[in-house]
């Protein structure tokens, strides 16, 4: 186990500039022991299958496999909803699809079209149709498809049903029940993954303290800084405190320890904040303490899992530097900047050492609880509130149901021209374009580039495979590591995923329908679903970047300014409010950075506005950065100046969104007092940025008018 911690925290400081991406890599997700445990409930159906000679039993052990893509792991009643409701779903569409497609080439398309769509509504961004899981819906539009490639009568189609649900039915029953993971495996990985990346984001801090200025290589070094090392811990952290929401019963030390690391994160961002703008390098004693807070976390990232936080020697080495920071402070003669760090790393020391403390953590609830629902039939306006409600979860957004048309269209027509060609396996194409086609044209690309790399190592492995089996228990043996495989590896990266689901499904399908030319097929099957999946994305209904980032921009700019109010009103240091604040922020930037780099790969590298949007993102990070000072250094006593600067910010941050939705003039700050320090200084210069996009912004669209 630990040279498994050991391994991921390694590739996860090295991977962490792909978050934020369709084709990011979280290798503290590898899930070897669910794995495993797909590939033994598989095993009996396959190898009955294999020795009873009806190929008719492998769709047992699709479905298996298919469940098993579907357990959203976490705790029992979760996992039995999503599973058991792409059991039922599964069980509808299928046998419905096969009987269908029996009728002829009309009804099949027909009814591929149809199923596709409505299975479409539950698997795009929030489920259209009630509480059915996103992920359940995308694994019935395959089932679909597989229906429509297995065409027969009524009696044979509902004998399709019943080994479907024999598989899916073992698999709830074998996984939920029989053989539950807990969770607790998956967030050691992740503590550890979380602190392998604050180590790497201080060693970052490290190079950066060895040259003051901005210029040139230390330009580049602080752009890396900004983007990839911020962005990452902070992406990495909301990862670990989604995976303790799903299961509570990971343990309050994991979520201490996430909160820890939290406030370790802010610490270092205040740190960075503190260097940029300084005009020499620390003091020898500052870039000790920096260097031992960087020890401390090394040691932590690399310790055995979640059993560090009960008296391990880590709180030995906190204890030590939080007492040698706080008598740092009390020394003469220290600068701002290096009284600065000081406090950040008394903050940070101080934030590890509580974590072994023994108390009870308890977390307000999220959502309020809303009125009680009404029970009595006899009230007519309690009926039609019901209804409404009922009406308004339930009611189709825009985007869900434009991608499932946009998916459906491709499909239909990767599936027609597929049989229209007479190729193998034309059911092949039909999945690619449904798994391929994405609701942004960006994410379309990725994932069209993960999945043809993906497809040919695969496809290798295939060809390498079927040259040495041929009988159904030699293909049944190849199967169950590979569906182990992808099973393990399905969180981890898609492309990844790929690798080991092609060759798995290639057998599979050589097991049920036997035929030649499978690697030709397979390639042949993959153009044609990638090339309408483009097309699709780009013809049908695509989705405006320019609306997007607007709305990006204007939730970026609201949250990192709403944290730097709250940082002002609260001078208590770290609370739990704050530091939601402060998550909000942080996730927001990073969202507009990811959607300027999704636009940057439609193709707009030469576009100004998005030229502007990257000086915008640093001035926004700077007053995250500016807060996280301010949080650091609190002393405990809120003046009414920085209360009055905290209503301020809100009146500005409100009049900079409506500047951006072109239904107010850009505010500005009074230019005859001089800022009151670094963050008033840091929202002066993202005042005129945003003033310098907005102006950008006009243009264009000034001149688009002009030339239509």
């Amino acid at each position: 186990m630990q040279l498994i911690a050991r391994l991921v925290s390694f590739v996860s400081r090295r991977t962490q500039w792909a978050d934020g991406h369709v084709f990011a890599v979280t290798p503290e997700r590898i899930a070897l022991a669910e794995g495993l445990r797909a590939a033994i409930a598989m095993a009996p159906l396959l190898a009955a299958a294999a020795v009873m000679n009806r190929s008719e039993l492998a769709f047992a052990a699709i479905g298996v496999f298919w469940n098993c893509l579907c357990d959203p792991q976490g705790a029992r009643p979760e996992r039995l909803r999503s599973m058991a409701s792409f059991t039922v779903l599964g069980a509808i569409v299928l046998p419905m699809a096969a009987y269908i497609a029996h009728l002829g080439q009309v009804a099949s398309l027909a009814v591929l079209f149809l199923l596709v769509f409505l299975c479409g509504l539950a698997r795009s961004f929030k489920p259209a149709l009630g509480p059915m899981p996103a992920q359940g819906g995308f694994i019935a539009q395959l089932a679909v498809v597989i229906g429509i490639a297995s065409a027969r009568p009524f009696l044979p189609a509902v004998e399709l049903a019943g080994f479907f649900l024999l598989g899916s039915v073992w698999a709830i029953v074998f996984c939920v029940f029989l053989w539950p993971i807990p969770l607790r495996r998956t967030a050691t990985l992740t503590f550890l993954a979380v602190f392998g990346r604050l180590e790497g984001m201080a060693a970052c801090l490290q190079t950066l303290d060895a040259a003051p200025t901005v210029d040139g290589a230390n330009a580049q070094k602080w752009n890396e800084y900004d983007t990839v090392y911020r962005r990452g811990v902070r992406i990495a952290i909301e990862r670990a405190r989604a995976l303790a929401a799903r299961d509570p019963g990971i343990g309050a030390d994991f979520e201490r320890g996430i909160d820890a690391a939290g406030r370790v994160f802010s610490a270092l961002v205040a740190i960075g904040h503190a260097r940029r703008g300084a005009s020499r390098s620390p003091d020898e004693v500052s870039r000790k303490l920096l260097a031992r807070l960087r020890q401390l976390l090394s040691v932590i990232a690399e310790a055995d899992g979640l059993a560090l936080l009960h008296g391990a020697p880590y709180e030995v080495q906190a204890t030590g530097l939080l007492r040698d920071a706080k008598a740092r402070l009390q020394s003469p003669g220290t600068c701002a900047l290096d009284d600065a760090i000081t406090r950040a790393v008394v903050f940070a020391a101080a934030a590890l050492a509580r974590l072994s403390e023994k108390h009870d953590v308890s977390s307000p609830p999220l959502v309020e609880a809303g009125p009680a629902p009404v029970r009595s039939s006899r009230s007519a306006r309690g009926l039609s509130n019901w209804i409404t409600g009922a009406a308004a979860r339930h009611r189709v957004d825009q985007i869900v149901w434009r991608h499932a048309l946009r998916v459906s269209v491709a499909a239909v027509v990767a599936y027609a021209v597929g049989s229209w060609l007479s190729v193998t396996f034309a059911y092949w194409g039909a999945i690619a374009a449904i798994i391929v086609t994405q609701p942004a044209s960006t994410s379309t690309w990725t994932r069209v580039l993960e999945r043809a790399v993906g497809s040919v190592i695969g496809g290798a492995i295939a060809a390498l495979l079927l040259t040495q089996v041929s009988s159904p228990g030699a293909m049944a043996l190849a199967i169950i590591p590979l569906a182990a495989a992808a099973i393990a590896s399905r969180l981890v990266n898609y492309g990844l995923l790929v690798v080991f689901l092609t060759p798995m499904f290639m057998l599979t399908s050589d097991l049920i329908h036997p035929a030649h030319g499978l690697i030709y097929a397979r390639f042949l099957n993959e153009a044609l679903g990638a090339a309408l999946a483009i097309a699709a994305s780009f013809l049908l209904w695509p989705e405006k970047g320019t609306n997007v980032i607007q709305s990006t921009i204007s939730d970026a700019i609201s949250a990192n300014m709403k944290f730097a109010a709250a940082a002002l009103r609260n001078q208590d240091g770290a609370t739990p409010e704050l530091d939601v604040q402060q998550r909000q922020a942080g996730l927001a930037s990073a969202r507009l950075e990811t959607t300027r780099e999704r636009l940057l790969l439609e193709g707009r590298r030469r576009s100004a506005r998005l030229d502007c949007l990257r000086a915008l993102i640093v001035d926004i990070r700077s007053v995250c950065g500016a807060a996280a000072v301010v949080e650091v250094l609190a002393d405990g006593t809120a003046s009414d100046l920085n209360r009055r600067r905290a209503d301020d910010y809100d009146a500005l941050a409100a009049g900079l969104v409506a500047a951006l939705a072109k239904s107010g003039p850009v505010p500005s700050m009074a230019a005859s007092t001089a800022p009151v320090d670094d963050l008033d200084q840091a929202i002066r210069n993202l005042v005129a940025e945003v003033n310098h996009y907005a102006s950008i912004s006009s243009t264009k669209l000034f001149s688009k008018r002009i030339s239509s």
